[in-house]
């Protein structure tokens, strides 16, 4: 069984970071919008959407490029594990009374490809090829880490 994704699209806003309670390490949460538009079978029209996907960064290494290169805008490509949490709801019942079973799915990133740099051109962020490289490069470097992920 294959549980792996592979993304490419435009980051919806800055990386948020964060770190865990238990060791310290940083966390990355950012969200990317991947093009999901069809062509309408009545219209024939093209319709435009887009997916907004929630990634989790748990590596480490890979965070701190995050943390470094990836803005509001940047074309990323993506790539890693999903995760299926559930849990028993605190709020919603089954029929019986029993509480029901709530669960959502963590795209957790273990490979990182940095595409483009955002339109506006932030300065903290890689502006030429050689720059690009370099970001690509430590990206590269820091999905080798081994590294355990927190579940």
């Amino acid at each position: 069984m294959n549980n792996s994704f592979d993304f490419t699209g435009f980051v919806g806003s800055d990386p948020e970071k964060r770190f865990m309670p238990t060791n310290g390490k940083p966390v990355i949460t950012v969200s990317l919008g991947v093009d999901a538009s069809y062509k309408d079978r009545n219209t024939n029209e093209t319709v435009e959407r887009t997916e907004w996907i929630d990634l989790v960064v748990y590596r480490e290494g890979l965070a701190g490029v995050f943390d470094q290169y990836v803005r509001k805008g940047s074309e990323i490509r993506v790539r890693g594990v999903v995760h299926k949490e559930t849990w028993e709801s605190k709020d919603r019942t089954n029929e019986d009374g029993k509480p029901r079973m709530e669960s959502r799915y963590r795209f957790i990133v273990s490979d990182l490809r940095l595409m483009r740099r955002p339109k506006d051109g932030a300065s903290s962020t890689p502006t030429a090829p050689e720059d690009l490289a370099q970001a690509n490069a430590a990206a590269a470097a820091a999905s080798q880490e081994d590294q355990d992920i927190p579940f």
